[in-house]
């Protein structure tokens, strides 16, 4: 008999799956350091609850739904990752847990910023996409 009956997993494949889940506990950590009553506590622990989901739970958001529910120069989080679909005319300020590399190169030529989660947290006006 032979003992490869376990299947194997490609070097990278680990590799990806390990740095989400670093950009994910980094979320998480920043997200528990929320005073309970201060500015948008609410707003923060659901973050916080919909970035906590596993992987396949979690939140997937195309251009298409920025473009369409977003308006320019607005803080949008997502709560979990980007994706390329779609087109982007609006700048915007985002914070999310992934971006594909398609979303990525949209939102270079739409002059979107891409804003670490400590940054998003001391900004007014802040929109959930989900």
């Amino acid at each position: 008999m032979s003992s490869n009956l376990t299947p194997r997993t490609d070097g990278e494949k680990m590799q990806k799956r390990n740095i989400e889940k670093n950009a994910v506990t980094e979320w998480l950590e920043e997200l528990s350091k929320i005073d309970e009553k201060g500015k948008n506590a609410g707003l923060w622990k659901y973050v916080h609850r919909l970035a906590s989901r596993p992987r396949r739970q979690r939140v997937s958001v195309n251009l298409t739904k920025l473009q369409k529910h977003a308006n320019s120069g607005d803080n949008i989080i997502v709560p979990g990752k980007v994706l390329g679909r779609g087109e982007l005319s609006k700048e915007l300020n985002i914070t999310a847990i992934e971006y594909s590399h398609d979303a990525v190169e949209k939102m270079k030529k739409a002059n979107c910023k891409v804003i670490d989660l400590k940054e998003m947290k001391k900004k007014d006006n802040v929109k959930i996409i989900i």
